[in-house]
């Protein structure tokens, strides 16, 4: 049986997931960690797949969208001695049929170019693309493919984090929805201000997006990443969530090349 492995690298984690006919048979999330080395990764990927019988050998495609650079490398050096294919390095300049408003889209993150190119694919329309990791950006993609341009805001964990740096008196606490807006003790207050804070920060953003292209007619909201199931039930103008979507791009990457 053939293979697809697609690696989507975060500032936080790595996200791998492997295709067969089309369907995502298998998703594991690692620590980034740009210190190890692709022997270390071979070891590690290696270990993942053969939990579910799956040999490196079988892979007969594989795409990448890496935000770390040092990572970039690491994993087309594990691709070139260990898997029998090339593996894709999605950047700016990769041929997915997008068109930017700038001269040189080398700049802009393999997570938003994967991201636009899956949910146009996918969906086959205008999208308003939130992704929540370690940041939160929101995109709009064009039906045409054209890229207008990007949000990048500070994600909930970086904000937690600032936070609990700064103010000595707040100790951390785990990132879960609120039981109401108004916290009756410290640690549902701070999650309301982080988690109610970045779902109206990106209401008010899709709201005002949409306003200001309302020429383009429908433009549909998608919201991914691995903090989405946080915010996804107390927005209004989400319109689908698609955790797996920079995954599903990759896929659709393997299948055009």
């Amino acid at each position: 049986m053939n293979y697809h492995l697609v690696v989507d690298i975060g500032n936080t984690n790595i996200v791998i997931g492997i295709y067969t006919d089309g369907a995502l048979v298998n998703v594991w999330r690692l620590k980034t960690d740009a210190s190890k080395t692709e022997d270390e990764y071979y070891v590690l990927i290696a270990a993942l797949l053969a939990e579910k019988g799956i040999k490196l050998k079988e892979i007969s495609k594989s795409a990448l969208a890496s935000v770390v650079t040092k990572l970039t490398s690491t994993f087309l050096r594990f691709s070139e001695k260990y898997l029998s294919c090339k593996m894709i390095s999605v950047d700016g300049y990769t041929d997915l049929g997008l068109s930017f408003p700038v001269k040189d889209p080398g700049f802009i993150g393999a997570d938003l170019i994967v991201n636009a190119y899956a949910a146009v694919e996918k969906y086959k329309t205008n999208c308003l693309i939130c992704d929540l990791g370690t940041a939160s950006t929101i995109q709009l993609a064009g039906a045409d493919k054209y890229f207008y341009g990007t949000v990048i805001a500070p994600g909930m964990m970086i904000s937690a984090q600032s936070l609990f740096k700064e103010a000595s008196m707040l100790s951390k606490i785990s990132l879960a929805t609120p039981p109401a807006i108004l916290g009756t003790n410290t640690q549902d207050a701070l999650r309301s201000g982080i988690i109610f804070g970045n779902a109206f920060m990106i209401d008010a953003f899709l709201k005002y997006i949409r306003l200001q292209y309302r020429q383009l007619g429908e433009i549909k909201s998608i919201v991914t990443g691995g903090m989405a199931a946080l915010i996804s039930d107390l927005t209004e103008e989400i319109d689908v969530i698609d955790v797996n979507l920079t995954l599903e791009g990759l896929e659709f990457v393997c299948n055009k090349f």
